[in-house]
Parts: C-alpha cells; structure tokens; sequence
C-alpha cells in the first residue's frame, strides 16, 4: 500500500503543478496581448512623430524661403533708399 500512496501522491503534485503551470500560462498569455497592444500604440504614436516631423521640416524650408525673401526685398529697399538720397530736388 505504501506504493500505491507514494504514486498517488506523486500524480497529485504533478496535477498540482500542471494546474499552477497552466494558470501562469494564461497570465503570460494575457501580458503578451497587452504588450502588444502598447506595441501597436507606439508604432502609431510613431507614425503621428513622423508625420509632425516632416511637417515642421516643411515649415523650417519655408521660414528660410522667407527669410531668403525678406532679405532680397531689405536689400533691394536699401537700394532704392540710396537712389532717392542720391537724387537733389
């Protein structure tokens, strides 16, 4: 008899321990799917990053297109305020 409770002994932990392996499995389970949905947030937060990014780069090229003008009309301005000083009335 001593065997025979030694064996059912063994099964029972082993059963215990498949059902404690099983529950852990279910909470791993569930943090994968939760990171990869924080994944898929990031990678849109990303995309949204990448778009702002290449519309501040826009704005940058059109700030010094009119820094580039402004300086074209000062100097044609300038130029034109000479011509006037130069003249006698």
């Amino acid at each position: 008899m001593d065997k025979l409770q030694m064996l059912e002994e063994k099964i029972t932990k082993v059963i215990d321990r498949i059902r404690s392996l099983t529950e852990e499995n279910k909470a791993l389970h569930g943090s994968v799917a939760e990171l990869k949905d924080e994944i898929h947030q990031k990678d849109d937060e990303i995309k949204t990053m990448k778009r702002d990014f290449k519309s501040v780069d826009s704005l940058k090229l059109n700030i010094e297109k009119l820094h580039g003008e402004r300086e074209t009309v000062r100097s044609q301005v300038e130029s034109l305020i000479k011509e006037l000083e130069s003249v006698e009335f």
